[in-house]
């Protein structure tokens, strides 16, 4: 009986033997091509776990919280290009209604903020953004609920106080 060196197959040549030999006909070369899977197979595995740990050190690292700065950045913003649009409503014109509505939005656009800046992740569109796989697009989302919680504030402020 002749007995296969398996050693030069390459792992895809192991598999197919694996689906092709015939086990009960040629036991030793069945049990030596099981060996040298098995012995790929822990090799492959180790390998796979070293280099998963070595992107998981080489990652850059993005906070998933944001510092105060951003914080007060992206809030800044909201304010400066926000409030001047919401600002030229017309007080007299704003019902109990619209109060509400502003108040609504208020709170519903800072949760937004207040959940992106804790978890890092936001809602754009049909997608989440996460800060770690697309900081520009998680960026973009922020600003945008930022705008428009300056927007609806001024709004806010020119129904109750005038």
């Amino acid at each position: 009986m002749i007995i296969v060196d398996y050693s030069q197959y390459s792992l895809t040549e192991l598999e197919e033997a694996i689906k092709s030999i015939d086990k009960q006909k040629y036991v030793g070369n069945y049990q030596a091509l099981m060996n040298e899977y098995s012995k790929r197979e822990n090799n492959l595995a180790a390998y796979n776990e070293q280099t998963e740990s070595q992107l998981e050190s080489s990652e850059p690292n993005i906070k998933t919280t944001s510092e105060f700065e951003r914080l007060l950045g992206i809030c800044f913003f909201g304010l400066i290009f926000g409030a001047p649009i919401g600002a030229e409503v017309d007080p007299n014109t704003l019902t109990g209604s619209d109060i509400f509505i502003s108040l609504l939005l208020i709170t519903m656009f800072g949760g937004l903020l207040v959940h992106s800046f804790n978890n890092g992740w936001t809602f754009g569109g049909n997608n989440k953004f996460y800060i770690k796989e697309d900081p520009i697009m998680f960026t973009v989302a922020q600003l945008i609920y930022a705008w428009l919680l300056g927007l609806f504030s001024a709004v806010f402020v020119l129904g109750v106080f005038s």
